[in-house]
């Protein structure tokens, strides 16, 4: 029997059952894509505005009547025109790129008499995008031939994940999603590949290796650490086995340096998009976490007076001039304020602890998914294909979220934690594809949400954790696998020491709960007064609050006053934002209060159980 070149591990015969199964899984990937790829009419996310960053480089607009800049949030938009020119918005990325292929297939379309030279179907980009992921796919596959129960893996993974909607909706778009992880799987894949071998790769394995994850660096700024890690994975695994580590970094560094300097440069470029990210991450998110704002801010390496900025949002800001009130901020630097909010651990778990109330809505209802819709979804279809697992992750309560993210992190350290063996034993075949594959997925977890909340905050948290969305998706399917004994020789079933690991993991997580609901967890907003200056008594107020342990009363709090207890009712719209499973307990708010002349007012939580939060504070001024 042949052996792949290269591949140490010795290969394996295919039995019925694993052809039976791998065709199964192929054919449901290929299901899955279609459903989406073809549904009549045209299925897509929205766009809300981040659409704009990679339209705006080619010079395509929606084909109908728009101001210029105008987001469509309620459907997708079939056809662009394409002959707008670039525009201010523009930020080119991997998704750019792909695009831009597409417009170049689209013009020799053009040429031979098929379709409008001045129009582009949005159809058309989900068509080559999906062609790129089943060439990826396919490419994967045959590199694991010879290796079924790896291959089979592979198979499904992609077809309960990668094939997923709340994936391949992002294919009739201009995101920047789809790029990310398709670049990101690949990479991985190709690393997992490259441990089985008897050999070092080539230099243009590791050049293709390298345009793999500069691709990845380049589909956005946020993902900028995560190729590094990678490379540190073959470099350090490639070192333990006697491959030249010089070598497995120099090549795929001669394409991700270049990489890091055009996402260097992009971002100089939109200095709007660092004074959005700077109030969404620090003023909306960090300070209210901290147990003292004013102390936060001042260790933080700014004046005292910005502590009132604390609340303050890109989209709420308030009425408030942060160039003016507060100029430091805008060179602020992040690695001085998250020192300062790690030395206060309970600030720690209130700034991820609300971070995962919101991430629980993988497919948001303030966009729609099918065409010419006013923001509706793609429903389930034939045999069910359009169903998506981002249903069941946003029906997950609070505590379910919890465990969802954090439990794939302490599992991989579990798994991972393993009997000392000799330096020239690590990284060998026999220990089994999937051993280095769960600390790298967890690794993706984590980075995902440092970036997400370091780099813009809770602003439409869900969407930015795509990737590590599918990374712990991935983690949970191979772990489950795991514990049954799926994955193979050298893979097997959980040992006793191993399960004693699994189980303090498991406490871990318990105990990171127990803490998380000691906490002021609640997120919301105050609406209404927009900003910092009332005219006349009383003044009307009102917003909305979520709370995952339920809200028993929402308070208007001024110094010296007796607290205002404002009215409730349901508010159904965030279960849509935020997902039923913790959207269930959100509330409106109103009320007229008579307010101080001048001074602080805050809007507390109180809910049924734990600590309360304050949601929103103001130093409001009479206008006169």
């Amino acid at each position: 029997m042949r052996t792949e070149r290269g591949l140490s591990a010795a290969p394996t015969r295919w039995s019925g059952a694993q052809r039976a199964w791998l065709v199964l899984g192929l054919l449901l990937l290929v299901l899955r894509l279609g459903h989406v790829v073809w549904h009549q009419p045209l299925a897509g996310f929205a766009n809300q505005f981040d659409m704009l960053r990679t339209t705006g480089c080619l010079g395509l607009v929606p084909d109908i009547e728009l101001p210029p800049g105008t987001a469509t949030p309620q459907a997708p938009q079939p056809m662009y025109k394409t002959e707008a020119g670039a525009s201010s918005s523009c930020l080119r990325s991997t998704e750019v790129a792909i695009v831009a292929i597409v417009l170049a297939l689209d013009s020799v379309a053009d040429q031979i008499g098929v379709g409008d030279a001045s129009r582009l179907s949005l159809r058309m980009v989900a068509m080559v995008k999906a062609l790129l992921l089943l060439l990826m796919v396919i490419c994967i596959q045959h590199a694991l031939r010879w290796h079924p129960r790896a291959a089979l893996a592979h198979a499904w993974l992609a077809a309960l994940v990668l094939a997923d909607p709340f994936n391949t909706l992002y294919l009739a778009s201009f995101y920047t999603e789809f790029a990310a992880l398709l670049s990101a799987w690949a990479a991985l894949a190709l690393l997992l590949i490259w441990r089985r071998r008897a050999s070092a790769p080539g230099a243009l394995a590791l050049l293709g290796w390298g345009l793999l994850l500069a691709l990845l660096l380049g589909s956005r700024f946020a993902h900028v650490a995560l190729p590094f890690v990678l490379l540190f994975a073959l470099v350090w695994c490639g070192h333990r086995r006697g491959w030249s580590a010089r070598r497995l970094a120099i090549w795929p560094l001669l394409l991700l340096l270049p990489a890091l300097a055009m996402q260097v440069h992009e971002q100089s470029r939109q200095p709007g998009v660092r004074a959005a990210n700077t109030l969404n991450s620090y003023f909306g998110a960090a300070v209210p976490a901290a147990s003292d704002a004013e102390d936060f801010v001042v260790r933080s390496g700014l004046p005292a007076e910005c502590a009132s900025l604390v609340h303050t949002t890109w989209y709420l800001q308030r009425g408030r001039d942060v160039v003016t009130a507060c100029p430091q901020a805008m060179s602020l630097s992040r690695l001085r304020w998250l020192s300062a909010l790690a030395v206060d651990p309970a600030a720690l778990v209130r700034w991820i602890g609300r971070g995962v109330l919101l991430s629980g809505q993988w497919r948001p209802s303030y966009l729609g998914e099918l065409a010419g819709e006013q923001f509706q979804r793609l429903p389930a279809g034939p045999l069910g294909l359009g169903l998506s697992v981002a249903d069941a992750i946003a029906r997950l309560p609070y505590l379910a979220l919890l465990a969802f993210w954090g439990a794939p992190v302490l599992a991989a350290l579990s798994l991972s934690l393993r009997r000392q063996r000799p330096a020239a034993q690590a990284c060998v075949p026999t220990s089994g594809w999937a051993a280095g594959l769960f600390p790298l997925l967890a690794v993706t977890i984590v980075l995902g949400w440092f970036v997400s909340l370091a780099g813009d905050g809770y602003s439409e948290l869900a969407r930015h954790l795509h990737l590590a969305a599918n990374a712990a998706l991935a983690s949970w399917l191979l772990l489950m696998a795991k514990l049954v004994g799926l994955l193979g020789a050298g893979a097997p079933p959980v040992g006793v020491r191993q399960r004693w690991m699994i189980a303090a993991s498991a406490g871990a997580v318990l105990a990171l709960v127990a803490l998380s609901y000691r906490q002021g967890l609640a997120y919301g907003v105050l609406d209404i007064p927009a900003d910092e200056r009332w005219q006349g008594q009383p003044v009307a107020i009102s917003g909305w609050a979520l709370d995952p342990r339920g809200i028993s009363r929402v308070e208007c709090r001024a110094p010296g006053r007796a607290p205002v207890s404002l009215s409730l009712q349901s508010y159904p719209v965030l279960a849509g934002i935020f997902g039923s499973g913790v959207g269930q307990h959100g509330r409106q708010f109103a009320a007229t209060v008579e307010l101080p002349e001048s001074g602080e007012f805050s809007i507390v939580v109180v809910p049924q159980s734990g600590a309360e939060t304050v949601i929103d504070r103001r130093w409001m001024q009479r206008s006169d």
